[in-house]
This record gives structure tokens, sequence and C-alpha cells, in this order.
């Protein structure tokens, strides 16, 4: 058809819009005035031709019209689907200033600028998604770690105040045996001057002892001289006769006296000698026992001494050891305040990397790559909706996944889903018809189905894209599908990255 209007698209590509109408209408003038001019039969054939022409040209100048407009419109669709198709404006042979080329160029240099723009915005967003990622998780690992510092300062500061406590328990505990060792030293000072005393009194009983020793002695001579005079006065009474008799027996009496008196003597001096040689025995026991407590004075003086130096570390370890205290107990109330901003940097960066993954997510819906791809996948999409508009959703469906249908070009297929994610049509998998697709999830744990039916229902049409494995090879890989609404159902079409073909 094309080829049919080649002569008409040459002439009419030289002449501006105004004057191909110009044209046209003077042809079908010219074919009235030769009609009226010629009577009878004669003109009939000239004027025909001069119509047929006349209608040539008003077809050539509608499809030469229509043809940029028509292009110019499939370009805006395309755009409005979120593709920023690479295309340069269109330029006839001659140059001519046409306003349909002249607006066709103005979309291209704007669709020229948006994906320039999309590409810098894209590139940026990219760039600020990984940096968001890269906090959030250094962040992450940040609250982590201050947390388990907090948690250790924590145990630290409970460890220093057990320290304290115990230190505190020393000081009292030396400051008690201190007064105790005070009060024992007294003891053994009272009791080694006892002993003192104790040792002076056994002095003067031995020094006593030889007194009565001496008054003994004493009381020993006087006994021996009265038993001497009492013998002799035996004597002179025997000599006497009976006239001696009574003063014989007075005689024997006195020296039995003084016998006896002897004899207790002698044994006085015995149990003296006894009570001094004891006395003098208890007395080196004494002496003994007063250089032990003199020894124990000193010993407790010393103990005295060194508890005092304990109790003074104690003290000085129990004053540093409340200024640790104090020093772990600041760190702890900082370290919760860095921890609480932590959070607070880590929740900043989770909303950055959520706003930033969401700003991803929005420049992606415009495409500037695979626009060959992309504009088969558009073109089969709507070649599909016209057809499911004209025959209804089941026979579509059944036209879609029938190889005979026209549906199916290759690796090229249309997929349709109603908007609860029911499979309505799968031509790679036809026995898959009537499953639930809202649970379906790709590589990135995507909800990707739900994501196809939110696009048409919010938008009508666009394209989304998710990772899943191809067909063909099996491995994971970027897949982007073009998608519009028909009603209360999705049609789409996907194309793969590393192979462009569409699925």
């Amino acid at each position: 058809m094309k080829a049919f209007y080649t002569p008409a698209f040459w002439l009419l590509g030289r002449l501006s819009q105004g004057a191909c109408f110009v044209l046209v209408a003077l042809t079908f003038l010219l074919a009235t005035l030769v009609a009226l001019a010629a009577p009878g039969g004669v003109a009939w054939l000239p004027a025909a031709l001069l119509a047929l022409l006349g209608c040539y040209g008003l077809a050539a100048v509608r499809e030469f019209l229509g043809g940029g407009i028509g292009q110019t419109i499939a370009l805006m669709e395309r755009i409005a689907s979120g593709e920023l198709v690479s295309i340069e404006a269109r330029a006839d042979a001659s140059g001519a200033d046409r306003a349909a080329d002249r607006l066709h160029g103005a979309i291209a240099q704007m669709n020229r600028s948006l994906a320039l723009i999309v590409r810098q915005v894209w590139a940026s967003a990219e760039t600020i998604a990984g940096g968001a990622r890269s906090i959030t998780a250094g962040n992450t690992q940040l609250a982590e770690r201050t947390h388990q510092q907090a948690a250790s300062l924590e145990e630290t500061a409970a460890g220093v105040e057990q320290l304290a406590a115990s230190a505190r328990q020393n000081a009292q505990s030396c400051a008690q045996a201190n007064q105790m060792a005070a009060g024992s030293e007294e003891v053994a000072m009272q009791a080694s001057a006892r002993m003192q005393d104790v040792s002076a009194t056994m002095e003067r009983i031995e020094a006593n002892a030889g007194q009565v020793g001496e008054i003994l002695a004493t009381v020993e001579g006087f006994a021996f001289q009265t038993n001497i005079l009492a013998l002799n006065a035996a004597v002179e009474a025997a000599r006497a006769g009976e006239h001696g008799r009574g003063f014989a027996v007075v005689a024997a009496e006195v020296r039995e006296l003084a016998q006896r008196s002897a004899l207790a003597a002698r044994e006085i001096r015995e149990i003296i000698a006894q009570t001094s040689s004891s006395v003098h025995k208890g007395r080196g026991q004494v002496a003994a026992t007063g250089k032990a407590l003199a020894e124990v004075v000193a010993s407790i003086q010393d103990v005295s001494q060194m508890l005092i130096s304990i109790a003074a570390a104690s003290r000085e370890q129990s004053e540093g050891v409340e200024e640790i205290n104090r020093a772990v107990v600041a760190i702890d109330g900082v370290t919760q305040q860095n921890a609480a901003l932590v959070e607070e940097a880590a929740s900043s960066a989770e909303d950055l990397a959520r706003e930033s993954a969401q700003l991803v997510r929005a420049v992606g819906r415009f495409k500037t790559d695979r626009a060959e791809d992309r504009e088969r996948a558009m073109a089969l999409v709507k070649a599909g909706v016209r057809h499911l508009r004209k025959v209804g959703v089941q026979q579509a469906c059944q036209d879609f996944m029938d190889p005979k249908g026209g549906f199916i070009h290759g690796e090229d297929y249309l997929f349709v889903v109603d908007m609860h994610c029911t499979r309505l049509a799968f031509p790679p998998a036809p026995e898959t018809v009537g499953q639930d697709d809202s649970g379906l999830r790709d590589a990135d744990g995507t909800l990707f189905s739900r994501q196809n039916v939110e696009i048409a229902r919010t938008s009508g049409s666009g394209w989304n894209d998710f990772r899943v494995p191809h067909p063909i090879t099996g491995r994971i890989e970027p897949k982007s599908a073009y998608l519009e609404r028909v009603d209360e159902v999705v049609i789409g079409c996907g194309i793969y990255w590393r192979s462009g073909g569409a699925a």
C-alpha cells in the first residue's frame, strides 16, 4: 500500500500542508469545470480521471499526514509506558518543514533529554542506595557493638561496685581488727604489769622465807641449849637422889619439849627450803612469762601498726575504687547515650535506604535499554489487548496459548492473570492455568506477580523488573515485563536481559 502512494508522497513531501490541500481542491475543481464546460458526454472521461486523481490525492494526503501522526502517537504511547526509546527525529527526503515532523522531532528530543536525566538520576539513585545500604550495615554493626559495650560496661560497673563494697568492708574490718589489737595490747600490758607485781611479791616471799629460816635457826639454838640444860638438870637430879626425883621429871619433860621444838624447827626449815625453791622456780617462770608477755605486747604493737597501714591502704583503695566506679558509671551513661544515638542513626539509615530504594524503583519505571525488544513486547501486548476486547477473555486466553493462534512468536508469548493473581493464560505451562500466583517470589524474594497486578491497577500500563530463572538456560536473569490492564485482567509480555527475547 505504501508503494501505491510513493509518487504522491514524493510530491507531497515537497509541499507544505496547506499547499497539499489546495492541490487536491484544485483537482476536484478542475474535474467539475471540465464536466460543466463540455456539453453532452464528450468530457465525462477527462472529468472522471480528474475526479479519480483528486480522490487519489486526497487519500494520499490523508495517509501522508496520518502516518506521521500515527508514528508520533505510537512513540508517545511507548514513552507513556515508561520506555524512553532511542529514536531520532523523523525527516523526509526533501527536508520540508511539516507540523507532524516538528512534533515528532520535539518529542524525540524530549525523549532523549528524559533518557539522559533518567540515566543520571538512576546512577545517582543507585549510588545513594548503595551508600545507604553500607551505612545501614555499618550502623547495624555499630549498634550491636555499642550494645555489647554497654552490656560489658554494666557488668564492669557491677563488678567495680562489688569491689568497692569489698574494699569498704576490708577497711571496716581492718579498723575493727585495729581496735581489737589495741584492746589486746592493753590487756597484755596489764598482764605484764600483774606479772611484774607477782614477781616482786615472790621476791618478798623469798626474802621473808630467809628471815624465817634465820629465826628458826635461833629457835633450834634455843632448843639445843634447852636440851643441854635439861640434860644437866637430869644429871644433877640423879645425884640428888630421892630429893631430886621431881626435879628429874621436870627436866625430862623440858628435854622432851626441847627435842620436839628442835624437830619442829627442822621440819619447818625443810618446808621453808622447799617453799624457797618453789618460789625461786616460780620467780623464773614469772620472769619468763613477763618476757613472753613483753614480746606479745611488742608483736601486738607490730600487728596494730600493720593493721593501721592496711586500713589506710584499704581506705585509699576504697577511694580509688569509688572514683573508678564513678568513672565507669559516667562512661556507661555516655555509652547508653551513644547507643541511643546509634539506634537513631540506624533508623535514619534504614529510612534513607528505604527511600533510596523507592527512588530506584520509581526511576526504574523509565526504561532506556533494549528498545527493539521492548517495542516488540509492547506491540504483542497491544495486539493481545485488541484481540481480547474483540473476542472476550475466555476465547482470547485460549488463542494466546494456541501455537497457531498468532500470539506465540518463538520466545515471545503473552501471559494473563486476573486482579487476584490467578493465572488465566501461560503458554509455556498450560497445565498451570488456574494457579494462584500471589505467592510467587523472584530470586530476591519479591512478590513480582502482585507487583504486576499493582502496576496495572494503579497505572493502567507499565513495566516491572524482577529476576527469575530463564526458561532455556535455567539461570537467574533479570526480566522486564510490559503490562496492560483490560477490565479485570492483566496482559503482559516479558523480555530477558541476556537473550534479548520476550517471554
